[in-house]
């Protein structure tokens, strides 16, 4: 009875149901599995997405930077902040840097009591203000003008370590405008790193070494210039003025130009006394001195002149310049007549 019972509640025991139970545990562990790599799979692949984002967020990130307004020697104020305010828009243009705008500087500093003497050009100025803004760096220098030079020299500093991490200068012989146009951009592709990759690649090293060189002949060139003497306006001190010795003092020959003073002086003196008195028969003479004194100022101022410039340019080490010719380099004198 128990048996017959048991055989009624349960159906007998045959191989095609053992089969179907296993295929059916299988068939179960089968979907776990799969379900649980799936899993690991999506896992994975959020992880590598979420880095990706990361590291683009942090290639995107730009540094932040403010600029101060550059230091005038030579210019005015008006200009200097007028070359500040375009050095900002190439910075901007070069999309590195995140730049802070001139107004908000210029109102955090005012409200986190920043004073200054002048204008904040100097490293340890410019970590000073920086260190009261919310940027990475800061940038300033100066610009100025020497004899018909406009010169313009930027630092980039990183406030972190307080040191100048790099520099742009830019020199322009004749007008203001060069600087603005093309000073300000090269200075802003110099300092973001756009320029200065295509220097290395162009010139590794030469050129820069003849690019300061040609700098500093430039400024040299400059002061020559400004200080130098000009034959044409030794002569026409000679004529203008009554009495010789003008154009020698104009040619700084302070020695001939006394001496042709009194000579000229005293010759005219005697000339006109000879003049109202009729029985004077030195009347000539003393006209001949006089004109002598005239004449011999002339010559002597232009010769004073050539030599002034020509020690003037010694003095800035510009007797020399070094010529190409077939592939080798010799030196020219330069001399003034």
């Amino acid at each position: 009875m128990k048996a017959g019972m048991a055989c009624a509640d349960h159906p007998a025991y045959s191989p095609d149901m053992e089969l179907k139970t296993m295929k059916n545990v299988e068939l179960r562990w089968s979907l776990t599995h799969s379900g649980g790599s799936v899993m690991r799979h999506l896992c994975v692949l959020a992880c590598l997405l979420v880095g990706a984002a990361a590291l683009q967020a942090q290639e995107q990130r730009k540094t932040a930077v403010a600029v101060m307004t550059l230091r005038g020697s030579g210019v005015s104020e008006s200009d200097a902040k007028f070359l500040t305010e375009r050095l900002t828009i190439e910075l901007q243009r070069a999309g590195v840097f995140e730049v802070m705008e001139r107004d908000k500087v210029d109102e955090i500093l005012k409200e986190q009591g920043f004073q200054q003497t002048g204008a904040c050009d100097e490293t340890a100025c410019l970590v000073e203000a920086g260190r009261l803004l919310p940027v990475e760096k800061m940038i300033g220098g100066s610009v100025g003008r020497v004899g018909n030079v406009y010169a313009a020299q930027i630092r980039l500093i990183d406030l972190r370590s307080g040191k100048v991490e790099k520099t742009a200068t830019r020199d322009y012989k004749g007008e203001l405008e060069h600087l603005l146009t093309a000073g300000m951009r090269e200075s802003a592709e110099e300092l973001s790193g756009k320029r200065a990759v295509q220097a290395q690649v162009s010139a590794p090293g030469a050129a820069a070494g003849s690019q300061d060189q040609a700098m500093m002949r430039t400024l040299l060139e400059a002061q020559y210039e400004d200080k130098s003497k000009s034959k044409g306006w030794a002569v026409f001190w000679s004529v203008l003025i009554p009495y010789a010795g003008a154009g020698s003092l104009y040619a700084k020959n302070y020695g001939a130009s006394v001496i042709l003073f009194l000579g000229s002086a005293v010759s005219a003196s005697a000339w006109i006394a000879a003049l109202n008195d009729s029985s004077n028969s030195s009347k000539s003479a003393w006209g001949l001195a006089y004109l002598g004194t005239r004449v011999l100022d002339v010559v002597i101022a232009t010769r004073s002149v050539g030599k002034y410039n020509q020690r003037l340019r010694e003095k800035y080490g510009l007797t020399l310049n070094a010529v190409p010719y077939k592939d080798k380099l010799y030196a020219t004198a330069t001399f003034d007549f």
